[in-house]
């Protein structure tokens, strides 16, 4: 438990370093042309999202997804070398990235990132700030104001009709 909040003590850092510029989102997602997806932790979840990556992959992003190393395998074969699967040694005592990690992540230049994690994340709400990106989506959870400047509501029941919302709200932009 104290590891946790001095997790969140860290992350919050993080987030006042983090702004949002004035900008039209659409224009904004139509112009990414390269995408961080940050996978799910939750197995129902983690199945129904691969439509979002689908959806990214018909637009023709240059996505690059991040997961639990074990789940890259499960990625349908098309998007397993688009990925980076993170293993025991890519987490820090304080359960947020190792050094490792955030350098992979701070390699490459992102536009956007997608966090498709319903709940809060510490992990991946860090590596969402560390990627800089202009565009930042995600669901409404704990510090999602701070994080994300497009959130799409979350139905915490069910699953499926979450990542729904999340891809109409895509497909409008």
């Amino acid at each position: 438990m104290f590891v946790e909040e001095v997790a969140k003590i860290i992350v919050k850092q993080k987030f006042k370093e983090s702004h949002f510029d004035v900008q039209s989102f659409s224009e904004a997602f139509n112009k990414a042309h390269s995408i961080l997806v940050l996978m799910p932790e939750d197995e129902d979840d983690f199945r129904c999202s691969i439509d979002v990556l689908s959806f990214l992959e018909e637009l023709k992003k240059d996505i690059t997804i991040i997961t639990n190393d074990f789940r890259v395998s499960i990625l349908p074969i098309n998007f397993r070398g688009k990925s980076i699967g993170y293993e025991i040694k890519d987490i820090n005592k304080l359960k947020l990235p190792s050094r490792k990690m955030i350098s992979k992540i701070e390699k490459k230049k992102y536009d956007a990132v997608i966090d498709l994690n319903r709940k809060e994340q510490l992990y991946y709400s860090y590596i969402t700030v560390i990627a800089r990106a202009g565009l930042r989506i995600g669901f409404t959870k704990n510090f999602a104001d701070r994080i994300y400047n497009l959130q799409v509501l979350n139905d915490e029941t069910n699953a499926k009709i979450s990542y729904k919302n999340l891809l109409n709200c895509l497909k409008m932009l």
